[in-house]
């Protein structure tokens, strides 16, 4: 991308200094009061989740039926960057791009760990048996469900409002110009200023919350590796090194940094899921994975919807499919404003298409080899996944189950450089974003100020570090169902503004 020189002097004062303060406020508040800031935190997610849990799991169920409708729709024939625009990346390039950007440590950490919570510890309104075969197949199905079609047509719908807007129309890259067309022209300048700060308050959370548990992972790692002690000053030096890598990849921008991240990120994956499948237990996962599918088919409707009634008082709901809706609409908007460069030159069917159901794909073949591997150490007698969860934690089960593979060590060294990696392939896009919504003026084709890139991305790294030592995981979670929330409503609103948008694009080209 070539870097627009006046971008450096477009710093938009008001978004950044007000997102910015509020998120060193929090900080300090966490470190001075740990114990208070947990239990509002908690007590906020826990509110959060009770009065909002159902319109998050409702809402992302008709997103992923209105990314449908526009895939079959003629607005899905629309060309992004108009009838001539020629496509930036190769399919295998737009790929790893679009699956590193989305994935990052969520399916590495819980790849292994969730199948095995939802095989011992089932929802109550199923009815199922913990540890049985049916809810094996369950678990499987519904960690895949869990990481697949909704998240990612959350993001893909929020990509096609931000690349319509900038290749399109001609407007500057940025989640405003995505819902300009629902908002009254003398209301623009201070919706502008609201929605950005939202956003990057918002995505600031998520992003901290996400190294928090990357953090974790890795220092386990290295732990069973090197014999060191699991400590604070092991967590920092994990999240320096993280925030060294992921800063640089920003700065170096779209095309050298993260694609070169993407590229030997998704190779990682592919080659360490490979060797599990064929050293391990094949058969098994190949018959798991069939019926898993199959069951996924059949209850994706019923199992996108599971949420304890009042009369069952049961909180897995609020556990797994609510807090995970609610995260992923908090990293919709800034992902899709990420997803959004990649897509030009391609229809916006193709687009969906892509950043949906190529994700999922891989998504379900991921948590299938995993999972199943899981469940099968459990169900065999191999080793007591379940208690070794539950008294060394979620991070430490990978390493745990890894080393009873042959080359054990050499797979923990792998996995451990993918947790890093791909959090890198995470947290650069999002860098970059935080950075785009601090300017004003920045088009598609420009690279956020490298000033700006730094600023956030050593914020989050020294944010994540502080809070983990100080709350833990709990208090940021608690930031994570926040951001999920204010950013719910607003990625609802871009369905609307898509329609808005395409319509007179149509009517111009004799396809309505």
């Amino acid at each position: 991308m070539k870097k627009c020189s006046a971008c450096e002097n477009s710093l938009d004062h008001i978004p950044f200094c007000i997102s910015f303060l509020a998120m060193v406020m929090f900080i300090v508040f966490a470190i001075l009061s740990p114990g208070d800031f947990t239990q509002y935190f908690d007590t906020l997610q826990n509110w959060i989740t009770c009065n909002f849990g159902w319109l998050s799991i409702f809402l992302s169920l008709c997103i992923v039926l209105f990314a449908l409708g526009v895939i079959f729709s003629p607005i899905g024939a629309i060309r992004i960057g108009g009838k001539d625009a020629k496509p930036d990346f190769s399919l295998w390039k737009w790929f790893t791009i679009s699956l590193c950007a989305g994935i990052g440590i969520g399916i590495l950490f819980w790849g292994i760990g969730e199948p095995i919570f939802h095989l011992m510890s089932p929802p109550k309104n199923l009815g199922l048996e913990p540890g049985s075969y049916q809810a094996g197949v369950f678990a499987i199905s519904q960690s895949i469900l869990h990481w697949s079609v909704a998240q990612y047509a959350m993001y893909a719908i929020c990509g096609v409002a931000f690349a319509l807007s900038a290749y399109n129309k001609g407007l500057p890259l940025s989640i405003f110009s995505g819902l300009k067309s629902l908002v009254p022209d003398h209301y623009a300048s201070v919706s502008r200023c609201v929605l950005h700060i939202i956003c990057i308050f918002s995505l600031s959370c998520a992003v901290i919350s996400s190294m928090g548990s990357l953090i974790l992972m890795i220092s386990s790692c290295v732990a069973h590796l090197t014999g060191l002690e699991r400590t604070i000053l092991l967590n920092a030096s994990i999240c320096i090194l993280a925030m060294s890598i992921y800063t640089v990849s920003a700065a170096l921008g779209l095309k050298k940094g993260m694609a070169f991240m993407s590229k030997w990120c998704t190779r990682i994956f592919i080659f360490i899921m490979m060797f599990v499948f064929l050293v391990g237990p094949t058969l098994f996962i190949l018959n798991m994975g069939t019926e898993a599918f199959g069951y996924f088919l059949d209850n994706f409707f019923h199992n996108s919807t599971l949420v304890s009634t009042e009369f069952l008082p049961d909180h897995w709901s609020e556990l797994w499919l609510i807090i995970y809706m609610a995260a992923f609409f908090g990293y919709a908007a800034p992902i899709g404003l990420f997803l959004a460069r990649l897509g030009k030159g391609r229809t916006v069917r193709q687009f969906l298409l892509m950043n949906i159901f190529a994700p999922t794909v891989f998504v379900y073949f991921w948590v299938n080899t995993f999972g199943s591997m899981a469940i099968y150490f459990q169900w065999k007698d191999i080793m007591d996944v379940w208690a070794f969860v539950q008294s060394q934690g979620l991070e430490s089960t990978v390493v745990a189950i890894l080393k009873n593979f042959p080359m054990g060590y050499v797979l923990i060294v792998l996995f451990t450089l993918a947790s890093l990696i791909s959090f890198v392939t995470l947290a650069d896009p999002m860098t970059t974003v935080l950075a785009t919504l601090s300017t004003k003026g920045t088009s598609v084709e420009d690279e956020a100020p490298l000033y700006l890139k730094i600023i956030w991305g050593i914020t989050i790294g020294l944010a994540a570090i502080l809070l983990l030592a100080t709350t833990g995981l709990s208090g940021l979670r608690g930031m994570f169902a926040l951001g999920g929330l204010l950013l719910m409503f607003i990625t609802v609103a871009i369905c609307f503004s898509i329609v808005k948008m395409a319509l007179p694009m149509l009517k111009r080209s004799n396809q309505l």
